[in-house]
This record gives C-alpha cells, structure tokens and sequence, in this order.
C-alpha cells in the first residue's frame, strides 16, 4: 500500500468549483466563509500526505474566516491542528481564547473546542495528531512560550520537507519519533533540557531551522551558528560530529532543499534560480553535487516531479474524511 498523497490545488478553478472543493476538504475541520466585506468566495490550496495516524501538509489560502461549531466538533474532537503560519496569520477565538498568530508561530488548535478566526492571505505549514500522542493536559493553550515555539516549528518544517519523499517502512518510525517529541515538548520544564540526547536532538533541530533560514545569505559557518544558539564551539561540533559536521550538513541541508523545492508542484522558480537561493553560487557545482547525492540529474528530476504532477488528478476529499474516521475509530479501541 502506497502513501496517500493529499492534492488539493485550486487555482485555475472557476470561482465556485475551487470554494466547494476547498469546502469539502476542509469540512472535518472548518467552514470556511467569506470576509464581512469581501464578495470573493474563500479558496485555498493544499499539499500533503498522511502518514500512519498524522497529516502533514503545506496549506495556502486567501483571506477568509473559519468556523468550528459544536457540530463539526461531534465528528472530530479527538485531533490536535498544529498549524505553523510562514506568512499571514489570524486572529479570533481558539480553545476559548481570543488568540492573534502571526509569522513565525505554532496555532495550537484544539479541535474539542469551537474555533471562530479571521485569517490573513496565508502559507502555513499543518500537523494534524490525534490527541493520544499529546499527554493528557486538559485544554491546551493556544500559544506555547518562544523557545517550545521554536522547537515545534523547526519540527514540523523539518518533518513537511521530508515528508513526500519518506518510504513506507520509514513511516511508523516517524510516527513514533514526532509522538515522543510532541510529548516531551508539552511535558518538560525547559528546553534543551532532558537526556544528553534529547538535549543535543533538540539543538540540531534549532540548528537546522537556523540553517534552512539561510541556506542563501552566506552567513552560515560554526560561528554563526554557535551565537545564534547560544552554545560553545565545543557544544556546536559534538551536536554535529554524528553528521559528518557542520559544513556537510549545510551542503546535505542544500541538497535537500532543492530536491524539496523540485518536488513542489507550486514552485515556480527556475532550476537555476532555486540553486542560487538556496545558496550554491556555482552552477556547475551544484549539478555535480546534485547528481552524486540522488543519482539523477536536477533537471531530469524535475521533468519526472512535473510530469507525475500533471497526471495527478486532484485527491477525492473522501481520502481525509475517511482518514478522520479510522484515526477516531483506533483510538476508541485503544482507549477501551
């Protein structure tokens, strides 16, 4: 069995066939609706996979609000929406709080409780969980403090960039690591703390956030990054001594990027111009470094990314909804 890949794209759609397919994907979650003023219907775009009992995926969406009443919340209480905004944000009542989210932040939504937002023009990036990966904390808050901010953010842009490229005996290995990441975030009194381990997990995380941050400014090297965590020299090379070092991962982070990048059937950008952004002023060397580390060349990669993207229709909303069912229905056999 394959993953299932989420597509929901669109633009391109004539006004009222792109509201009812964005309606219906998000109809476990949100009714969306119009702005007071705006006679614009609400669309949006998403992209993702579901990986054994989470969701993650890369969601843009023009202004609009968004309504959780108690009816949607009889269907699907059970769920955590970790919903990281790169751009745009919100604001309106979450978890019982009159909540803004901006650039940068983690909304914790939790879907047992009515949702009634306003949201900006917005890219964000979503993790849906089931509550049992969370410990039992009551009502969650909709905010967390800046450094658990940090961390969860780098997490699940970490976990997103990976996520359409991971293999299917990798995913119960990755369920399980964000369900102990998620539940030491919720739990532990500071960050980095904890285990040598987790502590050092926790700083390459950081780390690699700072790093995908500037990827193309030119700034990254062992100082850089020393000061902006606030560690040692010393501290910096043991958390990358297990990855071959620090410079290594910049380039592995690179290629990575890229690779990402191409497989994003919303980017626009020329091949070239990704290289260059994120940070390989040479072309030549770039294409070297590309084809050593995948085996296939940047372009040819793209054209079997791009093809595969126009024969892919878009995902019945079916899909979800029945993902919501089968998550709900595990937990209750779990749970009894």
């Amino acid at each position: 069995m394959t993953i299932p890949r989420l597509y929901y794209v669109t633009a391109g759609l004539d006004p009222e066939t792109a509201f009812a397919t964005w309606s219906a994907v998000l109809a476990p979650l949100f009714e969306p609706r119009p702005w007071a003023r705006s006679k614009s219907l609400p669309t949006g775009s998403a992209n993702g996979v579901i990986l054994g009992d989470m969701v993650i995926a890369k969601v843009a969406f023009e202004p609009q609000a968004f309504l959780r009443d108690a009816e949607r919340i009889a269907v699907t209480p059970g769920h955590i929406l970790l919903h990281l905004y790169m751009s745009g944000g919100f604001t309106g009542m979450i978890s019982g709080e009159q909540t803004s989210i901006g650039p940068g932040k983690v909304a914790v939504i939790d879907l047992a409780h009515e949702v009634r937002t306003r949201a900006f023009a917005s890219n964000t990036l979503s993790l849906v969980v089931p509550r049992t990966m969370l410990p039992d904390m009551g009502t969650l808050k909709p905010r967390l403090d800046a450094a658990r901010n940090d961390l969860l953010a780098a997490h699940i842009r970490s976990l997103q960039e990976r996520s359409l490229q991971i293999a299917e005996d990798e995913v119960e290995a990755t369920v399980a690591e964000t369900a102990d990441f998620l539940k030491r975030l919720f739990t532990q009194s500071e960050f980095p703390e904890g285990t040598a381990r987790n502590a050092d997990d926790d700083l390459l995380s950081l780390a690699q956030s700072i790093i995908r941050d500037n990827l193309g400014t030119g700034k990254l090297s062992p100082d850089f990054l020393a000061d902006r965590l606030g560690i040692s020299r010393a501290s910096l090379y043991r958390v990358f001594a297990p990855h071959g070092g620090i410079m290594r991962y910049v380039q592995e982070r690179r290629l990575i990027a890229v690779r990402a990048a191409l497989s994003d059937p919303l980017e626009t950008r020329r091949l070239t111009r990704i290289a260059a952004d994120l940070g390989f002023n040479s072309e030549a060397h770039f294409s070297r470094a590309f084809r050593q580390r995948f085996g296939v060349t940047a372009s040819n990669y793209r054209r079997t990314q791009l093809e595969a993207s126009l024969h892919t229709q878009l995902t019945s909303p079916e899909v979800v909804n029945q993902w919501w069912v089968d998550v709900a229905s595990r937990a209750r056999s779990a749970a009894a």
